[in-house]
């Protein structure tokens, strides 16, 4: 081959592939483009924000039952959460560090400390997407291409880390479904493991049906979970989580420290 022509060819043959290349984002890259569409490092300047919600569920047998409780954030680092639920009890976590009280009383049995990671983990995982797919323990495996209804999608799969929820019929691999044309959340849902179809053969979908603004930062204010059948398919039963959410303030440790961690801190000052 003329040299002259190789020296032009060659850049445009080295350059074709990486177009091919692009056209498939990575998993991390898809869950960034997910969070700025939500917001972006808005989010992450709330400082500390609090969630009061309210949810009322449905069954398949007619009968229904509501629920409420009080959830505190820390935005910039999601590791740092506190729900507080009626009769005075008290579940938090800073870093790795969980516990739990009761009426004011510590809770000091040995597994309180990972049983209260897990239940926070798993109670703020829903409510906080798409900002707690950054959590610690939140691996987002894998990403396909798919349509549905006519509309391009991705389809982010979500393995987590051993001991990440407290229940094991959520402790499996999580899909979340995201429009390609703008990174919206259009669903994300699991199925119980296969070791645990036969006592609980219903999943769990989740639709964001409505989203408050915080500072530019959109956050759901509005959840319908549904149960579904292992083909997809959904089935009666349906809880409705209501979000009103709002800026607590700037981060107060004494929120999500341990009444006996604050308490050994002012021993020392």
């Amino acid at each position: 081959m003329n040299r002259h022509l190789l020296k032009v060819l060659l850049p445009v043959l080295l350059a074709a592939p990486v177009f091919a290349v692009a056209e498939t984002p990575e998993p991390g890259e898809i869950v960034d483009r997910m969070i700025a569409a939500a917001g972006g490092e808005a989010f992450s300047k709330l400082g500390v924000i609090k969630l009061e919600v309210n949810q009322e569920e449905t069954r398949n047998d007619g009968t229904s039952s509501k629920s409420s409780y009080t959830v505190y954030v820390d935005a910039e680092n999601l590791n740092n959460l506190r729900i507080e639920y009626p009769g005075d009890i008290v579940i938090g976590r800073a870093g790795a560090i969980g516990w739990s009280t009761d009426k004011g009383v510590p809770d000091d049995r040995p597994q309180t400390p990972a049983m209260a990671r897990k239940t926070l983990n798993q109670t703020v995982f829903p409510l906080l997407m798409p900002y707690s797919l950054n959590m610690e323990g939140v691996w987002v495996k894998e990403i396909r291409e798919n349509t549905i209804d006519g509309r391009e999608v991705w389809v982010l799969a979500i393995p987590f880390a051993k001991g990440f929820f407290t229940s094991p019929l959520m402790t499996t691999t999580w899909f979340v479904v995201v429009d390609a044309s703008d990174y919206s959340i259009l669903w994300y849902e699991f199925m119980p493991p296969v070791e645990y179809r036969k006592v609980s053969p219903v999943g769990i979908r989740y639709r964001i049906l409505k989203t408050t603004e915080l500072d530019s930062a959109k956050v759901a204010a509005q959840l319908l979970l549904i149960g579904i059948n292992s083909s997809g398919m959904e089935s009666g039963a349906n809880r409705v989580t209501k979000i009103e959410a709002s800026v607590h303030g700037s981060w107060d440790p004494t929120l999500f420290l341990s009444p006996r961690r604050i308490e050994a801190l002012e021993q020392d000052d």
